[in-house]
């Protein structure tokens, strides 16, 4: 693991490897996303559960679309820019979803694995800024998960015995849209006040952009990005508190005749047709800025139209795709290596504007090679994370509090013999 964190500097803060500029050619981006398509179809496997949105199943849409953002950066492919705005909103989507799902059966409200839960989302962000010296909001997805995720847990576990109820979740549900709507939509100091104000916070999720000094407002990198897909995630708790239901309905679907079978079918890809080329005009051919306006507003309409395409037979929820699947498992360490091994920034709390190269020149071979070892570090360091995430937050609280007790004793001790170096 420190192997790989040094590798990381060496690779973006250090000039032992060249660099190179993008190649922004359409023909490229979509000539390589089409062989990755066509590999896809070689790893067709059957799902262990033919249920609706199974775990196989959410791991290859978070596949596809994380391999589609990442192209978007090395090719700076802009064209498909909105299509990426959607692709983070669905993230955002299976947070609230997941979260929610969980939550309401009752057993997950443990310090474990809370703590579990917000390591695996900021471990690898925090020892990267460490490393590099960047600001924690350079990495925004994590923060913002985070937040999103803590968010879920808050209205799940207040009255939470009582989660067995529809309608109580019902009003969870409308008193976190309106908690929400007050914290982004409301009067400004509102949100300063939550995320700028309180001790330790406000350095969390403020950013200072070296490309940008314009921005002085260093809460508005946060603000921004969050408040993109700052409704969706509770989209994914209203779709969970409805799963039982959409999936009853699925079911009495695959039992009905076939008459009734073809009609109601067709009647909902009728609709979701309909609604898809409305939104596809209406909004998504909107330009970056416009888009962005209305996003936050009808996101929930391709993602709606995709799970019900998605989960439209059983014959297309008995199998998924595993190389999608696959990737998907890795979402936070490819998101985040991208910037420092697969390309390179610009320095202190910068974009990735360069391409890492190993051999000058050569476009395709770089390409291959560093794919490839980008690739093997980011599930390397995924399997790492889980084997120290269980170590130290073990099952047993007593065990817990005797690693992280010390750990702190560790950093102080390190923390004083630094300061004793600079004297």
């Amino acid at each position: 693991m420190s192997a790989i964190l040094a590798l990381l500097y060496l690779c973006d803060r250090t000039e032992v490897l060249p660099e190179a500029e993008k190649v922004r050619d359409p023909a490229q981006f979509w000539g390589v996303w089409a062989i990755i398509v066509v590999a896809s179809l070689f790893t067709i496997r059957k799902c262990k559960d033919a249920a609706p949105l199974s775990r196989e199943q959410t791991d290859e849409w978070k596949g596809w679309m994380q391999i589609m953002f990442l192209m978007y950066h090395y090719f700076e492919e802009k064209e498909v820019y909105n299509a990426i705005r959607v692709y983070i909103a669905a993230y955002v989507w299976m947070t609230g979803y997941g979260n929610f799902f969980l939550y309401r059966k009752g057993k997950s409200f443990t310090i474990r694995r809370t703590l579990q839960m917000l390591f695996r989302l900021n471990f690898l962000g925090f020892a990267v800024c460490i490393v590099l010296r960047n600001e924690y909001m350079l990495y925004y997805i994590c923060a913002m998960h985070t937040i999103f995720t803590v968010f879920v847990l808050l209205a799940m576990y207040v009255q939470h015995t009582m989660n067995t109820s529809g309608k109580v979740l019902w009003v969870k549900i409308l008193l976190t849209f309106a908690g929400t709507l007050f914290l982004y939509d409301g009067p400004d100091v509102v949100f300063r006040l939550v995320f700028g104000t309180l001790p330790g916070i406000r350095p969390l999720f403020a950013f200072h952009d070296p490309l940008h000094p314009e921005f002085t407002d260093e809460m508005h990198e946060f603000h921004f990005r969050s408040g993109l897909d700052r409704f969706i995630w509770i989209v994914g708790m209203v779709f969970a508190l409805h799963y039982e239901d959409a999936a009853a309905f699925l079911e009495k679907l695959d039992r009905s005749s076939w008459t009734k079978a073809v009609v109601a079918r067709s009647s909902i890809l009728l609709v979701s047709v309909v609604a898809g080329v409305a939104w596809w005009f209406a909004v998504f051919c909107l330009p970056k800025l416009q888009y962005n306006k209305i996003h936050p507003y009808t996101s929930f309409v391709p993602l709606t139209i995709y799970l019900i395409l998605r989960n439209f037979t059983t014959t297309l929820r008995q199998y998924y795709l595993h190389l999608f699947a696959y990737m998907g498992k890795v979402t936070l360490e490819t998101y985040i290596f991208q910037f420092h091994i697969w390309m390179r920034t610009t320095g202190l709390n910068g974009s990735p504007k360069k391409l890492l190269a190993v051999i000058p020149g050569y476009f395709w071979p770089n390409f291959v090679i560093l794919s490839g070892a980008y690739l093997f570090i980011s599930i390397r360091f995924s399997h790492l994370t889980g084997v120290l995430r269980d170590e130290l937050i073990p099952e047993s609280l007593q065990s817990l509090s005797k690693i992280w007790t010390s750990l702190l004793t560790v950093s102080v001790l390190c923390w004083l013999a630094a300061g004793l170096c600079k004297v």
